[in-house]
């Protein structure tokens, strides 16, 4: 089997967010051969199945820096489990790599802040340095039919000005011979044209946020600017490119088309997404609310909000619905209005509703995953 190499992954997938970073690996090193240092003992775990029982594991491991002009909290993700093992290890070896370079040139960095202070007579106060990450989509087959692994890790440094925020975006297709994911292999060759119409879009709601004209439409150099999440993929600008600094780093979700984990057409397979632990919350008597426009969008229907009546019409094909603020009344079908025990309510600026809403209202069925996320499912 001819040997692959992710290269791409590492850098053409990062994106300068602000200012003059500090440079980063220009061409990542070819990962070494051998296992991964194993991560500190007290490592955070997120171990989810997929339908052959292997788990995909991520981990967090911790680095530090003996530099005295250097504060440095650094967690990088250990991905363990992925079908095709090499990968797993080639990717693994790139993301600590880069953090081990981030921290060299910001002890550097630092250790010449803290000359020139010593020489200029002015009080020198350390650098901080921080890498974290977050897993978008979990690469299992229980929570992500696709089986795709997305995740972001982010840096930023701060040297007493404008911090420097940079992001890497990670996203595989979790198979036997794992595969980088990009907007083009989602959204196929016309894809450019396909996600500038939706952002188009999307900035033409607000206007106001965005500089006038700024978006000229996707470049070639932004095909791995991106993660997956919900069964949407979320494309990221950087700051101050289409928007002032005060929008951050302006995302932009749009749906996935329908297509299994080698890009063919799934038809038959139901709609269904994934309600992330810290989207959803339990009230005081124990009903479990989830927030409406993302859950019923990626099962596939459409909202239309009437603000006068403060009501959310749902629409799919021929079923139609609708759900009114703060009146605990539902319906389906011909069937009279029925009580789920809690009225739509405002959470975060955002409308919640039941869970049992999935299942009672829109015919479905929704469960909890081995991780605490809620998977809601469309026959």
């Amino acid at each position: 089997m001819t040997k692959k190499t992710i290269i791409a992954l590492g850098v053409a997938g990062g994106l300068l967010i602000s200012g003059a970073g500090v440079t980063q690996l220009a061409h990542p090193v070819q990962a070494a051969q051998g296992q991964v240092a194993s991560p500190t003992k007290n490592a955070v775990e997120a171990a989810l199945t997929n339908n052959q029982e292997q788990k995909v594991t991520v981990k967090t491991k911790t680095l530090s820096s003996d530099s005295p002009y250097l504060k440095a909290q650094v967690k990088i993700p250990v991905v363990e489990g992925l079908k095709d093992k090499q990968y797993g290890l080639e990717m693994n070896d790139i993301i600590e790599r880069n953090a081990d370079k981030a921290i060299q040139e910001w002890e550097k960095l630092a250790a010449e802040g803290a000359k020139d202070a010593k020489e200029n007579n002015y009080e020198f106060r350390p650098y901080e340095l921080y890498i974290n990450y977050e897993v978008k989509s979990d690469g299992s087959d229980s929570a992500n039919p696709q089986q795709l692994l997305s995740f972001v890790v982010t840096q930023e440094g701060f040297s007493g000005g404008t911090s420097m925020p940079i992001q890497y975006f990670y996203n595989v297709w979790n198979k036997a011979e794992a595969e980088r994911v990009t907007l083009k292999g989602l959204f196929g060759a016309d894809y450019k044209a396909t996600l500038d119409k939706q952002i188009s879009e999307q900035i033409a709601k607000q206007p106001e946020d965005y500089f006038a004209d700024q978006f000229k439409g996707i470049e070639s150099n932004q095909e791995e600017d991106f993660y997956v999440k919900d069964g949407k993929a979320v494309v990221v600008f950087p700051k101050y490119e289409i928007a002032p600094g005060a929008a951050g780093t302006p995302e932009f979700s749009i749906a996935l088309p329908d297509t299994s984990a080698n890009g063919e057409a799934n038809e038959a397979a139901p709609a269904s997404i994934v309600i992330n632990k810290s989207d959803y919350y339990t009230k005081d008597n124990g009903q479990v609310m989830i927030p409406l426009r993302s859950t019923i969008e990626g099962l596939g229907f459409k909202l239309t909000w009437n603000a006068k009546d403060k009501k959310a019409e749902l629409t799919k094909g021929a079923v139609f619905t609708a759900v009114e603020l703060g009146k605990d009344q539902y319906f389906f079908a011909k069937v009279a209005p029925f009580s789920l025990g809690a009225a739509p309510e405002l959470h975060n600026k955002n409308m919640y509703v039941p869970a049992d809403f999935v299942s009672k209202v829109l015919q479905g069925s929704i469960e909890k995953t081995e991780n605490g996320a809620l998977k809601a499912t469309l026959k």
